[in-house]
C-alpha cells in the first residue's frame, strides 16, 4: 500500500485572519420589540417587512422580499388549524391514560408535523417522521419530548437566550430514554429512533460550532449494531428508516470525529447497505444513494486524516476517486437527481482538495536544491488543472443545487456541498458569491439552524485569506479555528 506522512501547518498559519473575525460566531438574535405602531395589512407577515414597515407578501417559505433582499426571512407562527383531523389527540379518554409525566403540546406536535419533520425527509410525499410518527409517541414518552424540543428550539430559530423551553423538553427526552434503555429487555427501534433526533439535534442549541453530539453518535452504533442482527428488528420499517438516516447522519459527521486514526466500524455500514439492497425502495431520506454517501463518509474520514495526521493513502485516493468517477444519478425526480450530483461533486472536491494541499505541502518539504525550470512549469500547470477542475465541479454543484426551489424539503439537506463548492469561488465569481450567501440566509429563513449562519461567517474567511493570496481548504480552516460544523 503506498501510504506515506506529510506535515500541516498549525492554526497559527491563518491566525491573523481568524483574529480579524468575530470570535464567538453566533446566529442572529430574535429581535425583543417591534414598535407598535409599525403596521401593514399582513397579519402574519415576517419580522423583517414588520420592521421595514412594508407589507410582505406572506410567501412560504420565504417571503419575496426577503428573497430578493437576501436576508433572513422570520416568518410569524400561524395558529393552529387542524387538531381536529387527529381525534387521537383530542380524545380526553387518550390523555387521561397518557403514560408519561406530561400532556403533548398540541402546538409543539403541530409544528413538528407541518415544519420540523420536513426538514429531516427530502419528499413531504413520504415523510415517515410526520403523520406517521404520531402514533408511537403514546408508548415513547422519549420520542414525543424529543420532538416538542426540537420544535420549541425551531420556533426560536434556536436562539441561545430563548431556549429554556426546549432545554426543558430535551431533559425529559433525555431522562425518559435513559429508562427505556435501562428497563426495556430488548432495544426498541422506536428509542433508537429518538437517540438519532437527541444526536442530529445537539449541534443546534450549542452557542459555538464547538460541538457535535459526538456521544450521541457513539450511543447511536451501538445500537444500531444490536438491531441490525436481530431478524425481527430488521424487518421493522423503523430500523430501514434508521439504516438509511445512519448513513446520512455518519457522512455529515465523518470530517469531525476526532478517531479518524482508527479504522471505522464496517460492520454497521456493510449491513446498512445489505439492508437498503433487500429493501430497495426510495429512502426518505437519502433517496436511492446508500452507496454515495458511504462513500462520501470514508472520503471525510480520510480527509481528516491527512490534515490532523499526515496520513496519505494513495490506493484509497485512487480507488475511491474512480468510483466517485462512474457513479451517477439516475433514480428520483430532478431536485433529488440535483443533490445527489451536488454531494458527488462535494466527495470529488474535498479529494482533489486534500490532494492538492499535500502537494502544496510536500513542495515545501522537499531538499533545499532549487527546481529546475522545467519541473517548476509542471508543477504550475498541474497546479492550474487543479485548480480549473476544481472550480468546474464547484460551479456544477452550485448550479445544480440553486435550481431546487426551497419549497422542496430536500433544500433543507443542501448546506455541506454548497459550503464545499462556495469555498473554492474566487474573486473573479462574485456573483455567485452572493448567491451562495442570499442561499445560506435563506436555508436558515427555512430550517432555522444555526450552522447556516456559521457557514456564511467561515465563507467569508476563505475568501479573504484566498483574494489575499492564500490557498486553504474549508475543512482545514475549520480544523485551525477549532470549528466542528455539524450538518446532520
Amino acid at each position: 500500500m503506498r501510504s506515506y506522512k506529510v506535515r500541516f501547518a498549525t492554526g497559527n498559519k491563518y491566525q491573523k485572519t481568524i483574529d480579524a473575525q468575530d470570535p464567538s460566531p453566533s446566529p442572529p438574535s430574535l429581535p425583543r420589540n417591534v414598535p407598535k405602531t409599525q403596521r401593514t395589512n399582513s397579519h402574519h407577515g415576517c419580522l423583517e417587512c414588520r420592521v421595514r414597515r412594508v407589507k410582505c407578501d406572506e410567501t412560504s417559505p420565504v417571503c419575496l422580499r426577503c428573497q430578493r433582499r437576501g436576508s433572513v426571512c422570520m416568518a410569524s407562527t400561524r395558529p393552529a388549524q387542524w387538531q381536529i383531523e387527529m381525534p387521537w389527540l383530542s380524545n380526553m379518554t387518550v390523555f387521561d391514560s397518557w403514560p408519561g409525566d406530561s400532556l403533548p403540546n398540541k402546538r409543539l406536535v403541530q409544528h413538528w408535523v407541518e415544519q420540523g419533520s420536513q426538514m429531516l425527509c427530502v419528499d413531504r410525499n413520504h415523510n415517515p417522521l410526520a403523520l406517521p410518527l404520531l402514533p408511537y409517541l403514546a408508548s415513547s414518552p422519549s420520542l414525543l419530548h424529543a420532538i416538542q424540543s426540537i420544535s420549541a428550539g425551531q420556533l426560536v430559530f434556536f436562539s441561545g437566550d430563548s431556549l429554556a423551553v426546549c432545554l426543558r423538553e430535551r431533559g425529559s427526552a433525555i431522562r425518559l430514554l435513559r429508562e427505556d434503555l435501562l428497563n426495556s429487555g430488548a432495544i426498541s427501534p422506536v428509542s433508537v429512533l429518538t437517540v438519532f433526533l437527541l444526536g442530529m439535534s445537539a449541534s443546534w442549541i450549542e452557542p459555538r460550532p464547538d460541538s457535535w453530539g459526538k456521544e450521541h453518535m457513539d450511543g447511536a452504533r451501538a445500537l444500531m449494531k444490536l438491531i441490525l442482527v436481530d431478524k425481527k428488528a430488521r424487518q421493522d420499517s423503523t430500523t430501514q428508516l434508521l439504516a438509511g438516516w445512519y448513513l446520512w447522519w455518519d457522512m455529515t459527521c465523518a470530517f469531525l470525529d476526532d478517531d479518524t486514526c482508527e479504522s471505522p466500524d464496517q460492520y454497521i455500514t456493510q449491513n446498512t447497505l445489505s439492508l437498503g439492497q433487500d429493501h430497495p425502495s426510495f429512502h426518505p431520506i437519502i433517496g436511492d444513494s446508500f452507496e454515495l454517501y458511504a462513500m462520501v463518509a470514508d472520503i471525510g474520514r480520510y480527509c481528516r486524516r491527512v490534515y490532523e495526521h499526515g496520513l496519505v493513502d494513495s490506493n484509497f485516493d485512487d480507488k475511491i476517486e474512480q468510483r466517485l468517477l462512474v457513479w451517477s444519478s439516475n433514480r428520483g425526480g430532478k431536485h433529488i437527481q440535483n443533490l445527489s450530483n451536488a454531494y458527488r461533486n462535494h466527495g470529488l472536491l474535498m479529494l482533489y482538495q486534500t490532494r492538492r494541499q499535500t502537494h502544496l505541502q510536500s513542495e515545501k518539504l522537499m531538499p533545499l536544491s532549487p527546481p529546475t525550470t522545467q519541473s517548476e512549469h509542471e508543477s504550475n500547470e498541474q497546479q492550474r488543472e487543479w485548480l480549473s477542475n476544481i472550480l468546474s465541479l464547484a460551479l456544477e454543484a452550485i448550479e445544480n443545487l440553486l435550481e431546487i426551489p426551497l419549497t422542496e424539503p430536500c433544500a433543507n439537506f443542501q448546506s455541506l456541498p454548497l459550503l464545499s463548492a462556495a469555498a473554492e469561488l474566487t474573486s473573479d465569481e462574485s456573483d455567485w458569491r452572493s448567491k451562495s450567501i442570499s442561499q445560506f440566509r435563506m436555508l436558515y429563513s427555512i430550517n432555522r439552524v444555526p450552522v447556516q449562519v456559521w457557514s456564511i461567517q467561515l465563507l467569508q474567511e476563505i475568501w479573504a485569506l484566498k483574494d489575499s493570496g492564500g490557498s486553504v481548504s474549508w475543512l482545514e480552516l475549520c480544523l485551525a479555528k477549532g470549528w466542528k460544523l455539524c450538518f446532520s
